[in-house]
């Protein structure tokens, strides 16, 4: 499908607002909102709080992206111990597993003071609540911008918020770090998400970078299959992240487990997204350019160095959905799940499942709907 650049700017939302309700803490109100057209990522930025904190922390960001210093974003101050940064999902005697990716939900999105609930949030709820009674996943991925900024120091009170309705879902679950998911204090936040209800999240002291191990019966001494799952913070998956897979794949190495099939989950795409994208000849959609940020084309080699890693899943860009090959790995756009973010008058809001097959190491993707309808290009 041809790439068609920027979007058409988003009019300003107007709406009415009633029923206050309290949530940790910061007021909250109901919006009704009655205008919902698209916009450009560099307008979605530019349009929230977010556009100004970047500019002001430029300096210090810029000095994160370094092998030696970790990420701003999901930045962990705990010391880690023997065991963190590992989470196991118990998959029984079954032979696959079963992922729902949902990506760019955007929680928040737009509210300018507390703890606003807008029609387009409710609409993010309900859609995950109904994705997950058509699909019945094993395993629900967040990769990123669950919740939008953190203005006004309201980043931990709008991820507590979210953080009962993913509970409320009753599947396992897990996230990594987007650009969006800013908090006055990260170790905070990972320590609220190591410790909610169903959480596979383990990036508590490994500053966002964490595996899950897939286990089933039949091979108890051994994972049957790896989920790796990276903060690519603002900057996409630079020299940090990739020295974390590098010591990772050398620890898979030594106790003989590097062999188990691999699916990688991160935030920010990567260059190759961009430069083997074929306009009229990649199936899938592609609305925007790919906003790869400072990742260089590093990444994949080390990504595709073990050949244990069969598919990279990401988000980032809301009205792209097509996946790309090189060296062996499949590098996937999820579906943009959250109504609150730009777009969705362009690209409908939906979801990515993924089938694993626990025995072939052979996976499949498909993009899903609430209503129970899937989409796959031709």
């Amino acid at each position: 499908m041809e790439l068609h650049g920027v979007l058409p700017p988003q009019e300003v939302y107007r709406g009415w607002m009633s029923s206050r309700v309290n949530h940790s803490g910061v007021e909250s109100t109901v919006i009704r909102r009655t205008v919902n057209v698209m916009i450009s990522r560099r307008e979605f930025v530019r349009a929230t709080p977010l556009a100004l904190g970047s500019l002001l922390a430029a300096p210090a960001l810029e000095a994160t992206d370094s092998a030696g210093t970790p990420p701003v974003i999901g930045r962990s101050t705990r010391r880690a111990r023997p065991g963190d940064g590992v989470a196991t999902l118990d998959m029984g005697r079954r032979q696959g597993v079963r992922i729902l990716q949902l990506t760019d939900n955007h929680f928040f999105c737009g509210v300018e003071k507390g703890l606003t609930i807008t029609n387009d949030d409710q609409a993010t709820e309900r859609d995950w609540q109904a994705l997950v009674r058509h699909f019945r996943p094993d395993l629900i991925m967040a990769t990123g911008d669950l919740w939008h900024d953190n203005p006004g120091g309201r980043g931990q009170a709008s991820l507590e918020h979210i953080l009962p309705k993913l509970e409320r879902l009753e599947v396992p679950w897990a996230t990594c770090w987007g650009n969006h998911d800013q908090l006055d204090d990260f170790q905070r936040g990972h320590d609220s998400l190591e410790a909610a209800r169903n959480s596979l999240y383990r990036g508590g002291a490994t500053h966002g970078d964490y595996r899950i191990e897939i286990r089933t019966a039949s091979a108890p001494g051994r994972p049957a299959a790896q989920l790796g799952v990276m903060n690519s913070n603002q900057f996409g998956l630079t020299d940090w992240q990739l020295a974390w897979l590098r010591r990772t794949q050398a620890e898979l190495d030594a106790s003989g487990q590097t062999a188990a099939p691999a699916l990688a989950f991160f935030h920010i795409p990567l260059l190759d997204q961009k430069t083997l994208y074929r306009p009229r000849q990649t199936p899938g959609l592609c609305h925007e350019e790919v906003c790869f940020e400072k990742e260089s084309g590093r990444a994949l080699p080390v990504l595709a160095e073990r050949r244990s890693i069969r598919a990279c899943f990401c988000g980032h860009d809301h009205v792209n959905d097509y996946a790309v090959r090189a060296r062996d790995v499949d590098l996937v756009y999820g579906r943009a799940t959250g109504h609150a973010g730009y777009g969705g008058e362009k690209v409908r809001k939906g979801a990515k499942l993924i089938e694993l097959d626990l025995v072939r190491g052979a996976y499949t993707q498909i993009t899903v709907f609430a209503d129970g309808t899937h989409w796959k290009p031709a």
